[in-house]
């Protein structure tokens, strides 16, 4: 079974209707949708809804996103949402697969807690605080508001973290039931939600900085103390976050990432974040169907059974039940 903690196919289907075109959550050629969670032996998958920060009326475009998310969701027959840890579990006994819905760039919530109950009621369950631009949450590391010819992709910002606001924010997540993800997040931001955060935190798309030095990876560091709150790394299949010069098999690259995390911090902590329709297209898992590829690949380097369970779906599970309200 699988457990994908990220991918941008709302989104990919907003733009789309913005275009007036349209795609199908039952069947597109997008790289998710639920055909090809199907066939790839998915038992969950996080929709991200995304907005970016550089445009008005965010949370209102974030609603549109939010019930277009649900009428496709209407329309398929082995999706179902899931709104809590009980979900997930009613849900994979039922044969079905759950659908999380998330969100990437926390912009729409503005410095309103009102915004946050509302996400929360329109059934959002983890928020990744920043994107590419600072927001009334906290700073990103790659911050593309700048005004600079080319964003350098190696520095990370250790000075701005998240906003008192933003601090605020994350109690609040914690008692709400919302997990804190904090790929995209500046290395001060990061730092500010494990020492904030009573619950575990998550990096739903992000790889290890060790294996590609990329500010979107996480040092061995921030992988210990991501892991001292319980926490998941979701590992990505994004080219320039597996490979920091050139680009080689993908699968090689992911069971590097994965042999370096399971050695900081154990196995226990590993999941899989595609970021599918967000990001490459061009790569050997080209889409939902073929993370069994993936799967054979760990048989084949000698990760056990439990192992294999445990990054493949049950660490995401686990964290969701500690995170979650039953």
């Amino acid at each position: 079974m699988i457990f994908d903690l990220h991918c941008d196919t709302v989104w990919a289907m907003s733009q789309a209707k913005e275009k007036g075109n349209t795609y199908s959550l039952q069947k597109s050629n997008l790289q998710v949708d639920e055909e090809k969670l199907v066939q790839g032996g998915y038992t969950a998958q996080c929709f991200a809804i995304f907005v970016p920060n550089d445009g008005e009326n965010r949370f209102e475009k974030c609603a549109d996103m939010i019930a277009l998310y649900y009428d496709e969701l209407q329309k398929c027959k082995r999706l179902r949402p899931a709104y809590s840890y009980a979900d997930l579990i009613k849900n994979q006994q039922g044969g079905y697969i759950s659908a999380v819905l998330t969100m990437e760039d926390g912009c729409p919530i503005g410095e309103s807690f009102e915004n946050l109950q509302k996400l929360y009621e329109l059934g959002v369950r983890m928020v990744c605080l920043t994107w590419n631009y600072p927001n009334a949450l906290g700073y990103p590391n790659i911050d593309q508001s700048r005004k600079v010819e080319k964003t350098d992709l190696f520095i990370p910002d250790t000075t701005h973290g998240l906003t008192d606001f933003g601090k605020a924010a994350v109690k609040r997540m914690n008692e709400l039931g919302v997990i804190a993800d904090v790929s995209h997040l500046s290395d001060a931001g990061f730092y500010d939600v494990v020492k904030t955060s009573e619950k575990p935190v998550v990096a739903s798309h992000s790889n290890a900085r060790r294996a590609c030095g990329i500010v979107r990876n996480l040092t061995d560091d921030m992988l210990k103390k991501l892991a001292d709150t319980g926490g998941v790394v979701g590992v990505t299949y994004v080219n320039d976050f597996v490979f920091e010069k050139k680009r080689e098999n993908l699968l090689d690259g992911l069971v590097r990432h994965i042999r370096h995390i399971k050695k900081v911090i154990g196995a226990e902590h590993v999941a899989l974040g595609s970021d599918y329709d967000g990001a490459d297209r061009d790569i050997l898992l080209s889409d939902a169907s073929k993370i069994p590829l993936l799967v054979q690949r760990l048989e084949r380097e000698g990760f056990t059974t439990g192992e294999i369970e445990n990054i493949t779906y049950k660490n995401a599970f686990r964290v969701f039940k500690d995170c979650l309200k039953s």
